[in-house]
């Protein structure tokens, strides 16, 4: 993902987006017309909107352009005529293409498809926010300056994991100019699925970056070789500070220690018996010889290039093969300063949108703000970890002294609450007893005043005026109460079961806020006084007692709800053992219910500490 933005990736370009002109393939086997140039402004596949020419090689021209339906910046590789033309060529490119917008991986650059329009064929991927290695090359060599070991074999090793997650599709056409530095240190590989055009490559070697020209092959040359190739290639310019040839490596020999130039000659030299068979090989044997020549003690492993000032010692250890990324890769440093908290590196979930990148001191911010929880989903650019914020060390300071400002915020307002409450409390009680009384001694008052100013009042002989009824009432027929009918039966026994889901639900709801007021009031328990941390064998153990009735109810609710497919169970663990404050999110209150029954009575051992929040998500097939 790009550090610079936030929200999902653009969906793939059509892979046929026609435009104004016809292709070979639409015309009946007539040759197309000549495309027109391209210019800044122009819109490709009615979407793609060009904005910046980086640069042109002999497979094509790349351009930075705004995809108008997401807003994001993607690269456009717009093919040379001569392959755009050659329908043999694009249809293999076509289908490797298509194998790499599959491929998934933190140090792949994202390829969205293959896309055409008139007799126009291009390419869109993924914009990285940063620099390629060419340039990060090329600055160090104005400076004088070059990879120490650890820094050459820190890169080496994550271009190499990208080689793995690709698999069997390879590389082909891999250079320095295809690796991208992002800005948060990550090392990204790009051009995916582009093998089909490793001749076109080669055979303009002389037009590419003085970086990349010992490196293109032709389609002669196996991928995987080809990929072996540039991978020694690229280890020596690294650590040579100049750009690589085959014969380098004879010329550098004597400043580099015997098993990292026997390891650069085993992955260049393809003839060799004993040639590093894939990126896996040269990674593990790379690893190896580094922790070899570290625990000798030596200190000194730049390389002297003649006529150069003399470098500095690397002291530091190399990192282990699978290290997530590079800090500092992309300044002058030669192998990257730790995170000392202004690194960005964090994405925040926020409604399942990320937003950042930020580093640890904005996070914290956050935190304090109170604009994000402890619970609040990060994502490590560095590690490729998503998980919520309480779980990554580097916050573990930071939340202790959140806690505590937490629970004085909680008290004062808490406090202030209780101050409200009495003021409330004190205008209901006169407005319900006060004011009343009030009034009705007013109008006891006001009715006396009126009747002293009346006369004095005269005998009536009221039996004068009445005449007496003579003989007794008539009698009056009721009429006979009617049985209840069928409708009305049925109708008052459903208006007692809703009466009687309600007060369920009622009691229910009451139980669920209790059980969330105990999980937050009840965060900082000092724990069971068993000196046991919290077991999540244990925890399992005892779920796995329940998971027949679990999978009851989330069937229910898949079919209560089809388009459902991935649901998340949250419970709260107390130091006592109980779990309470147990949610179904994303799923219907029925379904939450269940759950909860489900889940009614589990204990697990108690354990010291505070509450433990688990989290637990099921695909729903």
């Amino acid at each position: 993902m790009e550090t610079a933005d936030t929200g999902a990736l653009p969906p793939p370009p059509p892979d046929e987006a026609r435009g104004a002109g016809r292709a070979e393939d639409d015309a009946g086997g007539r040759p197309p017309l000549p495309a027109e140039p391209v210019k800044p402004g122009d819109t490709l596949g009615g979407r793609f909107v060009l904005d910046e020419r980086l640069g042109e090689d002999g497979v094509g021209t790349a351009w930075q352009a705004v995809d108008e339906r997401s807003g994001k910046r993607i690269v456009i590789l717009l093919f040379n005529p001569a392959i755009a033309n050659d329908r043999s060529t694009t249809e293999k490119l076509r289908a490797a293409v298509k194998e790499a917008t599959a491929l998934n991986h933190r140090n792949i650059v994202g390829t969205f498809g293959v896309g055409k329009e008139g007799s126009r064929r291009y390419l869109a991927r993924e914009h990285v926010d940063g620099r390629p290695l060419t340039a990060v090359l090329e600055r160090k060599a104005e400076a004088g300056k070059r990879f120490g070991l650890k820094g050459a074999y820190n890169l080496v090793a994550h271009v190499c994991n990208a080689l793995i997650g690709a698999g069997d599709l390879g590389h082909g056409t891999l250079r320095p100019s295809a690796v991208f530095i992002s800005r948060s240190g990550r090392v990204r590989v790009a051009e995916f699925g582009l093998a089909e055009v490793r001749g076109a490559l080669a055979a303009t070697a002389s037009r590419l970056d003085r970086w990349d020209r010992a490196f293109p092959v032709g389609t002669d040359v196996a991928v995987v070789d080809a990929d072996m190739r540039a991978l020694g290639l690229m280890l020596l310019s690294l650590l040579a500070g100049r750009p690589a040839t085959e014969a380098l490596l004879n010329e550098v020999r004597e400043g580099l220690p015997a098993d990292i130039v026997a390891i650069i000659g085993r992955a260049i030299d393809r003839t060799r018996p004993d040639a590093l068979p894939d990126p896996k090989a040269l990674k593990q044997v790379l690893s190896e010889a580094v922790a070899v020549v570290r625990d000798g003690g030596d200190e000194s492993l730049e390389v002297v290039s003649p006529g150069g000032p003399p470098p500095a010692p690397t002291a530091a250890l190399p990192p282990p093969p699978d290290a997530p990324a590079v800090p500092g890769l992309a300044g002058d440093v030669e192998d990257g300063p730790a995170d000392d908290g202004s690194l960005q590196r964090w994405l925040v979930d926020r409604g399942g949108t990320d937003f950042g990148p930020f580093n640890r001191k904005e996070v914290v911010k956050q935190l304090f703000d109170e604009e994000i929880t402890a619970d609040t989903t990060l994502y490590d650019l560095e590690t490729d970890r998503r998980l919520g914020l309480a779980e990554f060390p580097a916050f573990e300071e930071d939340l202790r002294a959140w806690a505590h400002e937490k629970a004085e915020r909680e008290k004062k307002r808490a406090e202030a609450a209780a101050r409200a409450r009495a003021r409330r409390r004190n205008r209901i009680l006169f407005l319900t007893v006060g004011l009343p009384l009030l009034l009705a001694g007013a109008g006891a008052g006001g009715f006396m005043w009126y009747q002293s100013t009346l006369p004095t009042p005269t005998k009536a002989f009221l039996d004068q005026l009445v005449t007496p009824i003579q003989g007794s009432l008539p009698a009056v027929s009721l009429p006979e109460e009617l049985p209840e009918t069928v409708a009305e039966k049925k109708a008052r026994q459903k208006v007692e079961s809703d009466a009687a889901a309600t007060k369920r639900a009622q009691e229910e709801a009451r139980q669920i806020a209790r059980e969330a007021r105990l999980a937050e009031q009840s965060e900082l328990a000092l724990g069971a006084g068993t000196g046991a941390g919290f077991d999540r064998a244990a925890f399992d153990r005892a779920l796995q007692k329940r998971s027949g009735q679990l999978v009851k109810c989330l069937e229910d609710e898949a079919r209560r709800d089809p388009s459902l497919h991935s649901v998340e169970v949250k419970v709260t663990v107390l130091p006592t053992g109980s779990l309470i404050n147990t949610q179904l999110i994303g799923g219907s209150g029925r379904g939450n219910s269940c759950v909860r029954q489900a889940l009614g009575g589990v204990k697990v051992p108690p354990f010291d500490g505070t509450n433990h929040k688990v989290t637990l998500p099921f695909q729903i097939r």
